[in-house]
């Protein structure tokens, strides 16, 4: 009888840690199809602005903006000279439909305003736009309301290295040495697959991570670090490389880099320019890029690292290999 029960107890516990078993794998099953599948819901994206509507353009002003979804919300504010008022924007779902509780709340000190609470539903995904208040002078205080649905697909994907445009460099801040050396300068260029240093005297180097027309393979990237030995047996190392959308250090290596190299004649000679010379050139390089000049303070600071550093004026410049430099692999 004690036997009868052993085996009794025994099979009972098999019998559980079966069911235990398949519980726990229905349970992960299930986990996985809820990640793996494609998940909507609705989203209002805001917009709180003013205007004069006789003149649009000139007379816009953008007082804030965001997106809210179920159970989220969005706090802004806007006024003028004689009002400030808040405005609360709360997105709930209610029994399958999408709605938007909006509050408009007048400051301490605004008369002006009219404090305002409605509620707007969404669900048929139509935008609307509402008037808040309007100033003596034909100000008006708007709110856009954008319905939409929002998709994440959680669904597992393939990794694609494509994505990642591993090919681009980004060169901020790099240091550049010719002929184990020589300091050139250090690079500010990122965006392109086909990168280039010009330095007066020595060489113009084009080179990629991939082939193109004329090129051959004279380099490696490995560990942030371009080496580039040319036929002749002149050098050219770039530090502090960086790759991709992400502007990252690729790990690995040592990578092909492909090499087009061309000697430029003449003596590296170096030339300090006259201080109203060189500031005069610097204003009017970034004028020509549409940047703010740097203040007279920034102005002599640069043009004493010059002097002190004295190296050529190094040309660099990233850009897409075009369609006549590219080549059948």
């Amino acid at each position: 009888m004690k036997a009868t029960n052993k085996h009794s107890i025994r099979k009972a516990r098999l019998i559980l840690s079966v069911f235990a078993t398949l519980g726990l794998t229905t349970a992960c099953l299930a986990s996985l199809s809820t990640e793996d599948k494609i998940h909507k819901y609705y989203a209002v994206d805001i917009h709180l602005f003013s205007m004069d509507p006789n003149q649009p353009l000139d007379s816009y002003k953008f007082n804030g903006g965001g997106s809210a979804s179920g159970g989220g919300s969005v706090n802004l504010g806007g006024g003028g000279k004689s009002r400030y008022f808040r405005v609360d924007v709360a997105a709930k779902s209610r029994k399958g439909r999408f709605i938007a509780n909006v509050n408009i709340v007048p400051g301490q000190n605004d008369t002006d305003t009219k404090e305002a609470s409605f509620e707007v539903d969404f669900t048929d995904l139509k935008p609307r736009s509402f008037e808040l208040a309007r100033d003596d002078d034909g100000r008006v205080y708007m709110l856009n309301l954008t319905p939409g649905i929002a998709v994440v697909d959680n669904r597992p994907k393939r990794a694609d290295d494509t994505a990642f445009e591993f090919s681009r460099w980004s060169l901020h801040d790099s240091m550049v040495i010719f002929n184990d050396s020589v300091y050139a300068g250090k690079l500010g260029v990122s965006g392109g697959p086909l990168a280039f240093v010009s330095y007066p005297g020595f060489a113009k180097v084009e080179f990629a991570l991939e082939p193109f027309r004329g090129a051959k393979r004279l380099g490696t990237l490995k560990d942030g670090k371009i080496q580039i030995r040319s036929e002749d047996g002149q050098s050219l190392d770039i530090y502090g490389v960086k790759n991709g959308v992400h502007r990252i250090q690729l790990p690995g290596g040592p990578y092909e880099v492909w090499v087009r190299w061309q000697d430029l004649p003449g003596e590296a000679k170096f030339e300090v320019p006259p201080k109203e010379e060189w500031i005069r050139m610097v204003k009017a390089r970034f004028a020509e890029m549409g940047n703010t000049p740097p203040t007279d303070e920034e102005l002599d600071k640069g043009y004493e690292r010059v002097k002190h550093e004295r190296h050529l004026p190094l040309s660099s410049g990233v850009r897409s290999i075009e369609q006549s430099d590219r080549i059948d692999e």
